[in-house]
Protein backbone atom coordinates (compact mmCIF):
# COMPACT_ATOMS: atom_id res chain seq x y z
CA UNK A 1 0.00 0.00 0.00
CA UNK A 2 1.49 3.60 -0.79
CA UNK A 3 2.15 5.78 1.39
CA UNK A 4 -0.70 8.19 -0.29
CA UNK A 5 -3.08 5.54 0.34
CA UNK A 6 -2.12 5.05 4.30
CA UNK A 7 -2.35 8.74 4.69
CA UNK A 8 -5.94 8.73 2.97
CA UNK A 9 -7.12 6.02 4.94
CA UNK A 10 -5.35 7.84 8.28
CA UNK A 11 -7.92 11.08 7.29
CA UNK A 12 -11.10 8.89 6.69
CA UNK A 13 -10.60 7.53 10.10
CA UNK A 14 -9.91 10.45 12.17
CA UNK A 15 -12.65 11.98 10.26
CA UNK A 16 -15.19 9.08 11.33
CA UNK A 17 -13.76 9.76 15.52
CA UNK A 18 -15.23 13.61 15.00
CA UNK A 19 -18.60 12.49 15.68
CA UNK A 20 -17.97 10.66 18.72
CA UNK A 21 -19.29 11.48 21.92
CA UNK A 22 -16.37 11.21 23.81
CA UNK A 23 -15.02 15.25 23.46
CA UNK A 24 -11.00 13.83 24.32
CA UNK A 25 -11.89 11.56 21.28
CA UNK A 26 -12.59 14.59 19.02
CA UNK A 27 -9.62 16.38 20.30
CA UNK A 28 -7.00 14.02 19.98
CA UNK A 29 -8.44 13.03 16.44
CA UNK A 30 -7.78 16.42 15.47
CA UNK A 31 -4.53 16.85 16.60
CA UNK A 32 -3.63 13.73 14.46
CA UNK A 33 -5.35 15.36 11.48
CA UNK A 34 -3.35 18.57 12.41
CA UNK A 35 -0.24 16.12 12.21
CA UNK A 36 -1.18 14.72 9.20
CA UNK A 37 -1.93 18.20 7.69
CA UNK A 38 1.90 20.11 8.35
CA UNK A 39 3.32 16.74 7.25
CA UNK A 40 4.98 17.69 3.40
CA UNK A 41 3.18 14.03 2.42
CA UNK A 42 0.15 15.56 2.64
CA UNK A 43 0.54 17.93 0.23
CA UNK A 44 -1.31 15.30 -2.89
CA UNK A 45 -4.43 16.36 -1.28
CA UNK A 46 -4.06 19.72 -3.75
CA UNK A 47 -4.68 17.20 -6.42
CA UNK A 48 -7.47 15.22 -4.02
CA UNK A 49 -10.59 17.17 -4.50
CA UNK A 50 -12.67 14.64 -2.62
CA UNK A 51 -10.56 13.99 0.13
CA UNK A 52 -10.02 17.83 0.16
CA UNK A 53 -13.94 18.67 0.44
CA UNK A 54 -14.37 15.89 3.36
CA UNK A 55 -11.84 17.44 5.66
CA UNK A 56 -13.13 20.73 5.04
CA UNK A 57 -16.67 19.47 5.76
CA UNK A 58 -15.22 17.38 8.74
CA UNK A 59 -13.52 20.80 10.48
CA UNK A 60 -16.17 22.74 9.67
CA UNK A 61 -18.73 21.20 11.57
CA UNK A 62 -15.91 20.64 14.76
CA UNK A 63 -15.91 24.29 14.86
CA UNK A 64 -19.92 24.34 16.05
CA UNK A 65 -18.55 21.77 18.44
CA UNK A 66 -19.47 22.52 22.24
CA UNK A 67 -16.39 22.13 23.57
CA UNK A 68 -13.67 24.90 23.39
CA UNK A 69 -10.73 22.58 23.51
CA UNK A 70 -12.21 20.98 19.86
CA UNK A 71 -13.11 24.41 18.52
CA UNK A 72 -9.41 25.59 19.17
CA UNK A 73 -8.15 22.29 17.53
CA UNK A 74 -10.08 22.22 14.48
CA UNK A 75 -8.96 26.03 14.02
CA UNK A 76 -5.21 25.11 14.42
CA UNK A 77 -6.15 22.43 11.18
CA UNK A 78 -7.47 24.94 8.84
CA UNK A 79 -4.22 26.89 8.90
CA UNK A 80 -2.28 23.79 7.10
CA UNK A 81 -5.67 22.76 5.07
CA UNK A 82 -5.94 25.68 3.55
CA UNK A 83 -2.54 25.24 2.13
CA UNK A 84 -3.63 21.83 0.50
CA UNK A 85 -6.64 22.92 -0.82
CA UNK A 86 -7.06 22.40 -4.65
CA UNK A 87 -7.86 26.16 -6.29
CA UNK A 88 -11.54 25.95 -6.75
CA UNK A 89 -11.87 25.15 -2.99
CA UNK A 90 -10.58 27.92 -1.21
CA UNK A 91 -13.36 30.08 -2.16
CA UNK A 92 -15.98 27.19 -1.18
CA UNK A 93 -14.47 27.45 2.44
CA UNK A 94 -14.06 30.76 2.39
CA UNK A 95 -17.87 30.96 1.76
CA UNK A 96 -19.13 28.62 4.11
CA UNK A 97 -16.99 30.03 6.92
CA UNK A 98 -18.22 34.13 6.22
CA UNK A 99 -22.08 32.14 5.90
CA UNK A 100 -21.01 31.19 9.57
CA UNK A 101 -20.67 34.42 10.98
CA UNK A 102 -24.13 34.94 10.10
CA UNK A 103 -25.13 32.25 12.77
CA UNK A 104 -27.48 33.19 15.80
CA UNK A 105 -26.42 30.07 17.70
CA UNK A 106 -23.25 29.88 17.43
CA UNK A 107 -20.12 32.07 19.01
CA UNK A 108 -19.26 33.72 15.76
CA UNK A 109 -15.73 34.71 17.19
CA UNK A 110 -14.96 31.38 15.92
CA UNK A 111 -15.87 31.34 12.25
CA UNK A 112 -14.42 34.48 12.27
CA UNK A 113 -10.51 33.61 13.50
CA UNK A 114 -10.83 30.60 11.50
CA UNK A 115 -11.18 33.44 8.18
CA UNK A 116 -8.31 35.43 9.84
CA UNK A 117 -6.36 31.89 10.33
CA UNK A 118 -6.87 30.96 6.78
CA UNK A 119 -6.35 34.53 5.31
CA UNK A 120 -2.80 35.32 7.18
CA UNK A 121 -1.42 31.32 5.95
CA UNK A 122 -2.46 32.21 2.38
CA UNK A 123 0.46 33.21 0.07
CA UNK A 124 0.96 37.18 -0.17
CA UNK A 125 2.01 39.79 -2.07
CA UNK A 126 5.39 40.82 -1.70
CA UNK A 127 6.72 44.83 -1.62
CA UNK A 128 8.19 45.48 -5.20
CA UNK A 129 7.62 41.76 -6.62
CA UNK A 130 5.19 40.77 -9.02
CA UNK A 131 2.92 38.52 -7.22
CA UNK A 132 3.45 35.17 -8.81
CA UNK A 133 0.09 32.50 -9.40
CA UNK A 134 -0.40 30.94 -6.07
CA UNK A 135 -0.92 34.68 -5.08
CA UNK A 136 -2.81 35.90 -7.29
CA UNK A 137 -4.83 32.96 -6.86
CA UNK A 138 -5.56 33.62 -3.14
CA UNK A 139 -6.45 37.44 -4.11
CA UNK A 140 -8.99 36.13 -6.45
CA UNK A 141 -10.98 34.01 -3.31
CA UNK A 142 -10.33 36.51 -1.23
CA UNK A 143 -11.55 39.21 -3.71
CA UNK A 144 -14.92 37.26 -4.65
CA UNK A 145 -16.27 36.05 -1.80
CA UNK A 146 -15.02 37.98 1.40
CA UNK A 147 -14.21 41.77 0.38
CA UNK A 148 -18.15 41.50 -0.86
CA UNK A 149 -19.26 39.53 2.39
CA UNK A 150 -17.55 42.07 4.34
CA UNK A 151 -19.05 45.26 2.45
CA UNK A 152 -22.30 43.48 2.36
CA UNK A 153 -25.49 43.39 1.66
CA UNK A 154 -25.23 40.90 -0.86
CA UNK A 155 -27.74 38.77 -2.59
CA UNK A 156 -28.95 35.43 -0.27
CA UNK A 157 -28.63 32.03 -1.60
CA UNK A 158 -32.34 31.11 -0.49
CA UNK A 159 -33.82 31.67 -3.29
CA UNK A 160 -36.44 34.35 -1.77
CA UNK A 161 -36.94 37.24 -4.44
CA UNK A 162 -35.21 40.23 -2.76
CA UNK A 163 -33.50 38.44 -0.05
CA UNK A 164 -30.00 39.61 1.04
CA UNK A 165 -27.65 38.94 3.43
CA UNK A 166 -26.05 41.20 5.68
CA UNK A 167 -22.62 42.65 5.44
CA UNK A 168 -20.10 41.09 8.28
CA UNK A 169 -19.14 45.11 8.84
CA UNK A 170 -22.41 46.28 9.52
CA UNK A 171 -24.77 46.33 12.49
CA UNK A 172 -26.41 43.37 13.87
CA UNK A 173 -30.07 44.06 15.26
CA UNK A 174 -29.43 42.09 18.15
CA UNK A 175 -25.46 41.80 18.75
CA UNK A 176 -24.66 45.15 17.29
CA UNK A 177 -21.67 45.71 15.50
CA UNK A 178 -18.84 42.68 15.29
CA UNK A 179 -15.02 43.66 16.70
CA UNK A 180 -14.17 40.23 15.03
CA UNK A 181 -15.37 41.40 11.58
CA UNK A 182 -13.63 44.52 11.94
CA UNK A 183 -10.16 42.07 12.53
CA UNK A 184 -10.85 40.29 9.31
CA UNK A 185 -11.15 43.10 7.46
CA UNK A 186 -7.76 44.09 9.30
CA UNK A 187 -6.24 40.98 8.14
CA UNK A 188 -6.69 41.15 4.70
CA UNK A 189 -5.74 44.46 3.78
CA UNK A 190 -2.36 43.69 6.08
CA UNK A 191 -1.90 40.68 4.29
CA UNK A 192 -3.31 41.45 0.07
CA UNK A 193 -3.41 45.63 0.54
CA UNK A 194 -0.80 46.25 -2.20
CA UNK A 195 -3.01 44.02 -4.89
CA UNK A 196 -6.45 45.74 -3.17
CA UNK A 197 -8.28 47.48 -6.10
CA UNK A 198 -9.50 51.09 -5.48
CA UNK A 199 -13.08 50.24 -5.28
CA UNK A 200 -12.49 47.26 -2.97
CA UNK A 201 -10.75 49.79 -0.59
CA UNK A 202 -13.86 52.44 -1.19
CA UNK A 203 -16.03 49.41 -0.29
CA UNK A 204 -14.12 48.45 2.61
CA UNK A 205 -14.12 52.38 4.00
CA UNK A 206 -17.61 52.65 3.47
CA UNK A 207 -18.16 50.39 6.49
CA UNK A 208 -15.68 51.40 8.41
CA UNK A 209 -16.11 55.03 8.45
CA UNK A 210 -19.62 54.35 9.18
CA UNK A 211 -19.10 52.75 12.77
CA UNK A 212 -16.68 55.46 13.33
CA UNK A 213 -19.29 58.10 12.64
CA UNK A 214 -21.67 55.84 14.97
CA UNK A 215 -22.70 57.09 18.31
CA UNK A 216 -23.68 53.96 19.57
CA UNK A 217 -20.49 52.46 18.65
CA UNK A 218 -18.62 50.80 21.63
CA UNK A 219 -15.41 51.54 22.78
CA UNK A 220 -13.38 48.15 21.31
CA UNK A 221 -15.40 48.40 18.04
CA UNK A 222 -14.33 51.55 17.56
CA UNK A 223 -10.76 51.36 18.45
CA UNK A 224 -10.91 48.40 16.42
CA UNK A 225 -12.00 50.49 12.90
CA UNK A 226 -9.89 53.36 14.08
CA UNK A 227 -7.09 50.78 13.30
CA UNK A 228 -8.99 49.30 10.37
CA UNK A 229 -8.70 52.57 8.46
CA UNK A 230 -5.51 53.40 9.54
CA UNK A 231 -4.24 50.26 7.24
CA UNK A 232 -7.00 51.05 4.58
CA UNK A 233 -5.36 54.63 4.05
CA UNK A 234 -1.70 53.02 3.73
CA UNK A 235 -2.85 51.73 0.34
CA UNK A 236 -5.49 54.94 -0.90
CA UNK A 237 -4.09 56.27 -4.47
CA UNK A 238 -3.68 60.16 -3.97
CA UNK A 239 -7.07 60.65 -5.19
CA UNK A 240 -8.71 58.74 -2.73
CA UNK A 241 -6.71 59.81 -0.56
CA UNK A 242 -7.97 63.60 -1.39
CA UNK A 243 -11.78 62.76 -1.22
CA UNK A 244 -11.25 60.97 1.85
CA UNK A 245 -9.90 64.23 3.47
CA UNK A 246 -12.06 66.21 2.09
CA UNK A 247 -14.81 63.91 3.68
CA UNK A 248 -13.13 64.82 6.54
CA UNK A 249 -12.75 68.33 6.67
CA UNK A 250 -16.70 68.63 5.86
CA UNK A 251 -17.76 66.11 8.60
CA UNK A 252 -16.01 68.13 10.86
CA UNK A 253 -17.07 71.52 9.56
CA UNK A 254 -20.68 70.38 9.83
CA UNK A 255 -22.97 72.32 12.39
CA UNK A 256 -25.00 68.52 12.74
CA UNK A 257 -21.99 66.42 14.47
CA UNK A 258 -22.07 65.03 17.28
CA UNK A 259 -19.42 65.22 20.47
CA UNK A 260 -18.83 61.60 20.32
CA UNK A 261 -19.09 61.59 16.69
CA UNK A 262 -15.90 64.51 16.52
CA UNK A 263 -14.53 63.08 18.97
CA UNK A 264 -14.10 59.69 17.00
CA UNK A 265 -12.80 61.52 13.47
CA UNK A 266 -9.89 63.22 15.59
CA UNK A 267 -8.97 60.03 16.92
CA UNK A 268 -9.22 58.68 13.69
CA UNK A 269 -7.00 61.66 12.04
CA UNK A 270 -4.17 61.23 14.90
CA UNK A 271 -4.27 56.91 14.48
CA UNK A 272 -3.99 57.64 10.47
CA UNK A 273 -1.05 60.42 11.41
CA UNK A 274 0.91 57.43 13.06
CA UNK A 275 0.45 54.87 11.12
CA UNK A 276 0.85 56.87 7.79
CA UNK A 277 2.99 60.07 8.31
CA UNK A 278 4.54 59.96 5.18
CA UNK A 279 1.21 59.19 3.39
CA UNK A 280 -0.68 61.26 5.44
CA UNK A 281 1.14 64.36 6.68
CA UNK A 282 1.26 66.80 3.66
CA UNK A 283 -2.56 66.71 4.34
CA UNK A 284 -2.35 67.71 8.25
CA UNK A 285 -2.63 71.46 7.35
CA UNK A 286 -6.31 71.31 6.51
CA UNK A 287 -6.92 69.18 9.20
CA UNK A 288 -5.43 70.45 12.36
CA UNK A 289 -7.22 73.21 12.90
CA UNK A 290 -10.23 71.18 13.45
CA UNK A 291 -7.89 69.37 16.17
CA UNK A 292 -6.81 72.06 17.56
CA UNK A 293 -9.98 74.08 17.99
CA UNK A 294 -11.55 70.62 18.94
CA UNK A 295 -8.92 69.73 21.93
CA UNK A 296 -9.22 73.25 23.38
CA UNK A 297 -13.06 72.58 23.93
CA UNK A 298 -14.62 71.72 27.31
CA UNK A 299 -15.12 68.37 27.43
CA UNK A 300 -12.94 66.87 24.90
CA UNK A 301 -9.98 66.60 26.59
CA UNK A 302 -10.28 62.87 26.34
CA UNK A 303 -9.68 62.72 22.28
CA UNK A 304 -6.65 60.77 22.70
Amino acid sequence: MSDRQVIHQNIVGLLAKLEDPDADLRFMSLNDLSGILSNPASSFLTGESRASSQLADGLLNALEDQHGDVQNQALKCLGPLALRLPSDSLPKLLERLTNMTASQTIDTSVPNTAIRVIVDVLPHPQTGQAAPANVLSAYSAVSKILIPRLTGPIPSNSGRRGSVVRGMLEKDPSKGFSSDAIDVLIKVVTCFGPLLKENELAGLQEPVMAIIHNDTAGTVVTKRALAAISALVLHFSNHQLNAFVKHLTESLSSSNISTIQRRHLIAAIGAIARSAPAKFGPHLGSLAPFVFSTVGETGLQQVN
